[in-house]
């Protein structure tokens, strides 16, 4: 039978908890801002905005979700395996054959792969960079916003990490962690934004796949744009039909329609994006998105 581990080394109730809690409100963050990103980064270009459209926290972090491919999955459930490696490394060790663990040795004694097991000096040669990246970013150098980022959110915590365990140690450390988690975010910010314009773009460039609309009024309607056409009848309630439109998105009971132009259009400035609810004098036919021949 083996001993039980140490009082001093059993992690007490109310530390998991606060890890858990602290990893599931970072997660919800990450999420809530990456469908904000998402959605921001999409809906610009048709001038519009998700603050306008009430957007929902939830709904915020649905489109965040949504942004995560199922293949990273099988990466991100490797994580927890590869940390549990390396919490019971000694006790694995024997597991590995002897040549092996030779060899890990002689490599673990260079005097270069010596000085990176501390991980103080490596935070500290990442922070550094990291700051030589944001003065070169500052100074109007063209710095990939991923590359200044990974070191800003490694660095602080490697940095910090041994000294957490003293009360000036805790502050820095709880301070890298912040650094670490609104670099987090904006990372991740930077990404769902950059799925979201593409997003925008590709609806620009085959306007033919978004659904048909064929709007009915019984007035005239200041609906001016390229390829929009007017039809006009003699009878019934609906005296005109506009047609060249397509659904951009539905909000409730309000219908947001662009003109199927392509994105060179909108890159001269005439592209537009109409809003309409439907009402008594106004009726919307919804037909499935086709290529225009």
């Amino acid at each position: 039978m083996t001993a039980d581990p140490p009082e001093a080394e059993r992690p007490r109730p109310l530390d998991v908890v606060a890890l858990i809690t602290l990893l599931v409100a970072t997660g919800a963050a990450i999420l809530i801002y990456m469908g904000w990103a998402y959605l921001d980064g999409y809906l610009r270009p048709f001038s519009l905005k998700p603050t306008d459209l009430n957007y929902r926290p939830d709904e915020y972090a649905l489109y965040g979700l949504n942004l995560f491919s199922p293949a990273y999955l099988p990466w991100m459930t490797a994580v927890p395996l590869a940390l549990v490696m390396v919490a019971h490394r000694q006790d694995l060790l024997p597991l590995v054959p002897a040549r092996l663990r030779a060899a890990g040795g002689a490599v673990r004694s260079h005097r270069v792969l010596r000085r990176l097991g501390h991980s103080v000096a490596v935070g500290a040669v990442i922070t550094v960079a990291a700051m030589v990246l944001a003065a070169a970013a500052l100074s109007g150098r063209a710095i990939s916003t991923y590359l200044l980022l990974a070191p800003a959110i490694v660095g602080p915590l490697l940095l910090t990490w041994p000294s957490r365990g003293t009360p000036l140690g805790r502050v820095a450390f709880a301070m890298a962690a912040a650094v670490s988690i609104f670099c987090l975010l904006w990372a991740a910010a930077v990404y769902a934004l950059q799925r979201g314009t593409h997003m925008a773009w590709s609806v620009m460039e085959r306007p033919a796949d978004q659904p048909q609309v064929a709007l009915y009024s019984a007035d005239t309607l200041a609906v001016n744009a390229l390829n929009v056409g007017r039809e006009t009848f003699g009878q019934g309630a609906f005296k005109y039909r506009y047609t060249g439109l397509r659904l951009l998105l539905v909000r409730g009971e309000t219908y947001y329609l662009i003109p199927a132009i392509p994105r060179a259009d909108w890159a001269k400035g005439h592209g537009r994006t109409f809003v309409f609810k439907e009402e008594d004098d106004i009726r919307l036919e919804i037909l499935p998105g086709s290529r225009q021949s």
